[in-house]
């Protein structure tokens, strides 16, 4: 996997095999469809990184909108254990890297039963708060952040 730079037809080609996990989190907490989640997302970011694989396909997205960090991906961006590790490992980079960029703390929420994901923000050093309910689904997430 590596970078390459979030077009509109990346985040479509992304939305239109987002992983059920991020199906589910954008339409709890704002009532978005996968689209409106994905171009809303990139179109409002101040910095935006697509993740495609070594042949070219998107398979991820992530930003920075002020101090809110965000992602989302399709099954294939956590598909085998190189690529879980890769994440890992650029992850951090990019979490230190929006930091910078933000000049203050970041965060964002994550849903509740996202458990996988949890993990993984804990791993990039994120604090995790416990679950509220949020948005008009009244479904549990928890705020998370990370200061420089």
């Amino acid at each position: 996997m590596r970078w390459a730079e979030a077009t509109e037809e990346r985040a479509l080609m992304i939305a239109r095999n987002l992983r059920e996990d991020d199906r589910q989190e954008v339409w709890l907490s704002h009532r978005a469809t996968p689209t409106e989640a994905m171009l809303g997302s990139w179109g409002q970011s101040d910095l935006c990184r697509c993740i495609v694989t070594d042949d070219g396909e998107p398979v991820g997205m992530t930003g920075l909108n002020g101090n809110r960090i965000w992602m989302l991906g399709t099954d294939q961006l956590v598909a085998t254990r190189r690529r879980r590790l890769q994440l890992c490992i650029e992850g951090r980079g990019w979490v230190e890297h929006c930091l910078e960029v933000a000049g203050m703390a970041i965060g964002n929420d994550v849903h509740a039963k996202n458990t996988a994901s949890i993990r993984w923000l804990k791993h990039l050093g994120f604090s995790v708060a416990r679950p509220r309910p949020l948005g008009d689904s009244a479904a549990l997430f928890c705020e998370f952040w990370r200061a420089a």
